[in-house]
């Protein structure tokens, strides 16, 4: 007999055009809860070691939570996991809008994709009916052309469209897919999976309705969360500005990446906020995420001149790269940069990254003035920026060079190149400038997927908000580890952050509700699990689960290169702070190996290499999941 807690999994080979389904029991969902955590077994059992990232034998897997579809609040995130073309390791990216509402009510948990198309194609599924497409005509069209396409040819009610741009199909390292139009999963270039599958979009109707166990109890759990949100300065904030909110701050506190990482404060550096954007009318409320009250995502429009557009967004990653990291503080081409990368479809993040490394190695000397064809490459150069994008997504000019990533772009050019390339294990970094956020480094340092925050996101080293000195008082024992420039406490609370952070993806849930701004806590996530779906946990058993997630994507990465280590950019770890309050702080490497011991002794893992051991494989249940090699059961080869 099949439960609601069993997984409906739809396979689709496009080499040959067929589909297939399978049924996973509900053990599974105990064992790793879905989304994220499935995604991670089904790629480490389903990708060979050495498979090529934009070959046949990579898999993409867009995998929904339990809890998607539902009433509660902020379940609407969609995890996609491959392995990155940028990495050459494990890869997962989260987006929200509505597009895995829209697979869970058409039957289906988690859609897994395999093998190349011999011509563009797109996928239609109309719940059950799953169909072939030829996309030729849509093959070179933007995200939001081939979204209004398709809307306009399958019709528009219900539907919903995940897609790539042309930075997907000319295959940049760092291309993106789009949900619902302007929801990104970005980093890693799962676009350009997507794109070497010939595979350009992925249009979804569901009609079917996503069961709940208890609905009166589910209806006194959502209240209490929806009281939390009333009362959260953090909630309010995001409704108000997005987490564009949070600029102002970081820059006027002296820790705002500005010139690739040089420089930690930007003057005129509140241009770039959200305040300054709702004021000066270029920021307006968005749509929310399904089943989102925080609305945190918006939207922006410049009215006129030559910046003249719209798109969602911007985010604060996208503001800090493409603005302050580029020494830009003319927001309106700051909008179009953004508006370029949703359209075109690349990550913010890393194609602001190659563009600051670009202007640095001019800076430098490195490379000639003249190296994009006469563009001015000058910090603050708006121009540059928009001209950048465009090149790169169409890989022209230097825009080839750029639409590797910063590691390769640096291994080709030579020199010291690679010193401001600040990235680890292919990855560019996210903009926080982890030197002055201790637990902030170590987290990136174990994330993964590289030095990037939606792994852990350990906000409550620094102290904001009372939920956050609160939940570092009881993990322990004092919030006098709300210090962000001590390394006291953090792996403890790294670990704690990054195996919730592995339970709210998995069940479908936005991050910004539990690790960000501790709305959602762990007695409601058990509430509302047993609301929906009948199931009881306690708190160390879902945190287990989390915890099963996060060791099987290390060992996915440790079966690609069992010497991967555990870094840090080499900027961040060796270039102290230039200036300000916090001028001289650093990652140093003894600090990150003090704390990487400390980690490593909480996780189980081999206190040298860092590896899963047999003993806490077999704790996990994970031991029968896992190839048997040397480098993951921490027996280092002699």
């Amino acid at each position: 007999m099949s439960s609601h807690l069993d997984f409906k999994i739809l396979y689709v080979d496009l080499s040959t055009q067929s589909i297939s389904t399978q049924t996973l029991p509900s053990g599974d969902f105990y064992l790793l809860l879905g989304g994220r955590g499935l995604n991670a077994k089904i790629l480490y059992e389903g990708v060979p070691k050495g498979a090529d990232p934009l070959g046949p034998e990579n898999l993409l897997i867009f995998g929904t939570g339990k809890l998607v579809g539902t009433p509660v609040p902020t379940a609407g995130q969609l995890t996609i996991t491959a392995k990155s073309p940028a990495t050459g390791f494990y890869f997962k990216s989260n987006t929200g809008g509505a597009w895995a509402k829209a697979l869970r009510r058409a039957g289906w948990d988690i859609l897994v994709i395999a093998g190349i198309s011999e011509r563009p194609v797109y996928l239609y599924i109309d719940d059950d009916r799953v169909s072939f497409h030829d996309a030729s005509h849509l093959w070179g069209r933007t995200v939001r052309e081939t979204t209004k396409d398709l809307h306009r040819q399958l019709g528009g009610r219900g539907l919903d469209v995940a897609t790539i741009g042309p930075a997907g199909e000319n295959l940049v390292n760092f291309a993106c897919i789009m949900t619902s139009m302007y929801h990104a999963a970005g980093r890693g270039g799962l676009g350009a999976v997507m794109g070497s599958k010939r595979l350009k979009a992925v249009a979804v109707r569901g009609s079917g309705s996503t069961p709940v166990e208890d609905m009166r109890g589910l209806e006194d759990e959502i209240e209490k969360v929806l009281n939390r949100i009333q009362q959260s300065v953090k909630a309010k904030l995001y409704l108000d500005y997005g987490t564009a909110a949070t600029i102002e701050y970081v820059n006027e506190s002296w820790s705002l990446p500005v010139k690739n990482f040089q420089k930690s404060h930007l003057e005129e550096g509140h241009k770039l906020a959200g305040t300054y954007l709702v004021e000066k009318g270029y920021m307006r409320k968005g749509s929310s995420c399904s089943a989102c009250p925080i609305s945190c995502h918006k939207f922006s429009v410049v009215k006129s001149g030559k910046y003249k557009g719209y798109s969602g967004g911007p985010e604060y990653e996208t503001l800090a790269s493409l603005g302050a990291g580029c020494g830009i503080t003319e927001v309106r081409a700051v909008l179009k940069g953004n508006e370029l990368c949703n359209d075109l479809g690349m990550d913010t993040i890393s194609t602001g990254g190659v563009i600051q490394w670009l202007m640095e190695c001019v800076e430098r000397g490195t490379l000639p003035h003249d190296i994009a064809g006469g563009i001015d490459l000058s910090w603050g150069n708006e121009k540059a920026l928009v001209g950048l994008i465009n090149l790169i997504a169409r890989r022209v000019g230097v825009g080839d060079l750029l639409a590797k990533g910063t590691r390769q772009a640096a291994e080709e050019v030579g020199g010291d190149s690679w010193k401001w390339a600040v990235q680890a294990h292919g990855l560019e970094q996210s903009r926080v400038d982890t030197r002055v956020a201790k637990a902030y480094g170590l987290a990136f340092a174990v994330n993964p997927r590289g030095p990037d925050h939606l792994h852990a996101q350990p906000m409550a080293e620094f102290g904001h908000f009372p939920e956050a000195r609160r939940l570092v008082e009881r993990l322990l024992g004092s919030d006098k580890y709300c210090n962000p420039s001590s390394i006291e406490g953090k792996p403890e609370l790294v670990r704690w952050h990054e195996d919730l952070f592995a339970v709210t993806d998995s069940l479908g849930i936005c991050s910004f509700a539990t690790t960000t701004s501790y709305i959602i806590d762990i007695p409601s996530l058990l509430g509302l699990v047993k609301a929906v779906l009948g199931a009881e946990f306690t708190e160390k058993e879902l945190l287990k689960a989390g915890q099963r997630t996060v060791v099987l994507e290390r060992c996915f990465n440790l079966r690609e290169d069992e010497n991967r280590q555990d870094v840090l950019p080499w900027r961040i770890m060796y270039e102290p702070v230039s200036e300000g309050p916090f001028k001289g702080s650093i990652n140093s490497p003894d600090e990150l190996n003090a704390m990487l011991t400390r980690y490593y002794e909480l996780q189980g893992y081999d206190s040298k290499t860092g590896h899963p051991t047999v003993e806490v494989l077999s704790s996990l249940g994970l031991l029968e999941n896992v190839k048997k090699i040397d480098a993951v059961l921490g027996q280092p080869k002699k």
